[in-house]
């Protein structure tokens, strides 16, 4: 109680029945030191901090009160002063308040933590803050937390390698995870997801207050083998790449529009966990409508049994070169590179890390693809059509179902003819509704003439050198960071054991 002493901090203490079947932690404790917020009596704990304000109000006898509000209800706790002492501490006074029950040490909301860890993903930065905000006992650390990450920033520049700043911010994430863990009752340091979650969450938090700064240096290391790969996807987009060419089969091929908007959004996200998040989302994506692919056309076929809904890792390599070659995003070596090294919270074996993995050989693949050695597209893949394009596509479409008549088993029916079936359906409707809109034909020729444009001769040494970088960027986390953060579990362990 030494740091608590007069004019400014009182130390409030429940009588002995009060804490009888109570475990004493440090949170506890400080949540029971009161220091003087304003004149007019109001007090803040060392726990809280400003997220709960208290009273020391009356005479005869005098209590504590505090005012909280809950949704639209506010919920008033009251203590009262049994006794009042001054202890007298070296050179120090300490100003001492027996009350006849503990004060609201939010026990309740750590009691509730582990029912709603099942149900609590973070995903974003957003979500980080909000779960780090949520806990009134993280409210006092926040400001120390930003003050880490300024320190941080200023380990960041040219003058230093990846290693040196790998190792200040893994630094600032145990202290802030450490800490902020030492806030909690015992029950919830112990929980592995917890810390797990609270561990992700500063990931968001910390890195994302520095992702302009890394990525700017990032971008600096890789630029020379980013614009080899930025050409080559140009390329790639410009010769109409399908995945049938890849060797995914026809009638399991399908466009992938979701996986395509959400690999495109890659660089709006500020962090580099969270652009991990979005690759394994795009690969989610192409997962799900590739399985609905399959099943529409299955249940189209009345087919007997269950359609095969797995993909193999060459078919999803394949689906996801289409994706990229589609969503051309820009720096992806320097986003490979940026989540390699500044992501602390996904384990190998995480499906986070895996879909890093998977982009890494979807990208080596792309960089390595001979488009004059590919199987001939069995169609004319054209991404962008005018409204006469369009309608001679319904038509062809409408005229091979009226052929197929009533038959579902004709093996040369798609899950793409399917898709262009309901999309010429709607069409019609469409089309019956605004019968007298003038269908203006725009010019394509001049757009399909661009096409040939790019078309650059594959350059053995640049394509080298590609690999040579991507090789060159480690596949694993850095053990020291599992090690280290594996050593403050056991001893956060033992000192609550001990």
């Amino acid at each position: 109680m030494a740091r608590w002493c007069e004019p400014n901090w009182v130390v409030c203490v429940p009588q002995q029945s009060a804490i009888e079947n109570v475990p004493l932690s440090t949170p506890i404790i400080e949540a029971h030191a009161l220091k003087q917020y304003s004149s007019s009596g109001q007090y803040v704990s060392a726990l809280y901090g400003e997220g709960l304000i208290y009273e020391i109000t009356g005479e005869e006898p005098r209590v504590v009160i505090a005012n909280e509000e809950e949704l639209t209800e506010v919920v008033i706790s009251k203590a009262t002063v049994l006794n009042e002492y001054l202890v007298t501490f070296k050179d120090k006074v300490i100003h001492i308040l027996l009350l006849d029950k503990l004060l609201n040490t939010a026990q309740d909301q750590d009691a509730e933590v582990s029912n709603q860890l099942i149900s609590t993903t973070i995903t974003s930065f957003a979500q980080a803050e909000k779960f780090l905000c949520k806990f009134r006992c993280h409210q006092p650390l926040l400001q120390d937390i930003d003050r880490k990450v300024k320190e941080a920033s200023e380990h960041i520049h040219p003058a230093n390698d990846v290693d040196q700043m790998q190792n200040v911010l893994q630094d600032v994430l145990i202290h802030c995870w450490e800490t902020l863990l030492k806030k909690h009752s015992p029950i919830v340091q112990m929980n592995t997801s917890f810390q797990d979650i609270l561990f992700r969450a500063l990931d968001y938090y910390v890195l994302g207050r520095l992702h302009e700064v890394l990525w700017w240096l990032v971008c600096e290391r890789c630029q020379v083998v980013d614009q080899l790969v930025k050409t080559r996807l140009s390329h790639l987009r410009h010769a109409n790449l399908s995945a049938m060419q890849l060797g995914v089969p026809a009638n399991y091929y399908t466009p992938l529009p979701a996986a395509v908007v959400e690999l495109a959004s890659l660089p709006n996200v500020e962090s580099a966990v969270g652009r991990l998040q979005c690759i394994n989302s795009t690969i989610d994506l192409i997962q799900a409508q590739a399985k609905e692919a399959r099943v529409t056309l299955h249940q189209y076929k009345d087919q007997d049994g269950e359609p095969e809904l797995v993909l193999s890792t060459a078919e999803l390599v394949a689906l996801l070169t289409t994706v990229v070659v589609q969503a051309q995003c820009s720096h992806l070596v320097s986003n490979i590179y940026y989540m390699t090294h500044f992501v602390f919270s996904v384990t190998e074996d995480d499906p986070l890390w895996k879909s890093l993995g998977l982009l890494r050989l979807t990208l080596e693949n792309i960089m390595k693809l001979d488009v004059a050695r590919l199987p001939p597209a069995t169609k004319n893949m054209r991404k962008e059509l005018s409204l006469q394009d369009l309608m001679q596509v319904s038509a062809e479409v409408e005229s091979r179902f009226e052929t197929k008549g009533a038959s579902r088993s004709i093996g040369d029916i798609t899950a793409l003819d399917l898709q262009l079936h309901q999309l010429t359906q709607q069409i019609q409707l469409s089309t019956q509704a605004l019968s007298d809109t003038r269908l203006i034909e725009r010019n394509s020729a001049s757009r399909r003439s661009d096409r040939s444009a790019m078309s650059p001769t594959q350059d053995s040494g640049k394509v080298q050198s590609f690999r040579e970088f991507l090789s060159g960027i480690p596949s694993s986390l850095r053990e020291s960071l599992r090690r280290r953060q594996s050593q403050q579990r056991s001893a956060i362990q033992s000192s609550l054991n001990g």
